[in-house]
């Protein structure tokens, strides 16, 4: 069983910038795949579009057995809730307690009367701590945010996707902004999470060697197409070569793909 399909999916921005240029592509439930390419590949756009926040601009884009094309309203919002999504930059809110942007994974169950009332007593401090937990930090549950180091907060923001309880966590560069040592420990933890929840696991890395090391299933990404899609042990150095080598952003193609260009980082 297929959990996502694509067929020929592009995605085309204004001025005719061509982010991908005709993907295919099958996932089957509970499968752990690292994404690789150079900046303005492409990886982040198609993150995009797998969790559901971009569609296509043409091709065919399937999430358990679903046309997302066909998805609107209610049912666009259902779907989007079996997907987490562990971002680069956190997008946590500084000020606020540690509870506070863990709960918020729980937002689109609440009512507004329910979220808002969250902020002054937190509901379900129970579950809160458990994620927590389950990253390592339960012990900064009330602390501020703010005062955390970067690896913590990416540890909050995990947590956050932990307590929304999807069935997919799609991480794009979880580990980009850590020193080698953390982003090594974030992937394992990520990777520890998804097999004892039994959750699908995609996360674009510009560490090569993470990818290598962790995932039994390399897919790499160069001007808006998937050049090859291996387990590691099939991955050669001149594959990768390949994969990184001549690659000159065209139409600005970094500004809308990738955020943060910077060649493969080899630990």
């Amino acid at each position: 069983m297929e959990q996502y399909r694509l067929e020929k999916v592009a995605k085309v921005f204004s001025r005719q910038q061509i982010a991908l240029a005709g993907i295919d592509l099958s996932v089957r439930p509970g499968e752990k795949i690292a994404f690789i390419g150079p900046s303005g590949a492409g990886k982040t756009t198609l993150f995009r579009l797998l969790n559901l926040t971009l569609r296509p601009s043409s091709g065919r884009l399937w999430l358990d057995g679903d046309d997302v094309e066909k998805l609107h309203g209610k049912r666009l919002r259902e779907t989007r809730r079996k997907i987490g999504t562990v971002y680069q930059q956190h997008n946590l809110v500084p000020r606020l307690k540690v509870i506070h942007n863990v709960l918020s994974g729980r937002l689109g169950r609440w009512s507004t009367a329910g979220s808002l009332f969250s902020l002054l007593r937190p509901l379900d401090v129970e579950s809160a701590h458990q994620a927590l937990k389950q990253v390592g930090i339960e012990e900064k549950i009330f602390t501020r945010t703010d005062e955390l180091s970067g690896g913590q907060q990416q540890r909050v923001a995990i947590a956050r996707v932990l307590i929304q309880n999807p069935e997919i966590v799609l991480a794009d560069e979880p580990v980009s902004s850590v020193d080698p040592s953390l982003a090594t420990a974030i992937v394992r933890l990520l990777i520890e999470i998804s097999r004892d929840m039994h959750k699908t696991l995609l996360v674009n890395l510009h560490s090569v060697d993470l990818a290598l090391e962790f995932f039994p299933r390399v897919i790499g990404i160069k001007n808006g197409a998937a050049v090859f899609d291996l387990t590691p042990e099939k991955i050669t150095d001149g594959l990768l070569e390949d994969l990184y080598s001549g690659h000159f952003p065209q139409n600005g193609e970094d500004d809308i793909t990738d955020e943060n260009p910077s060649p493969p980082v080899l630990q």
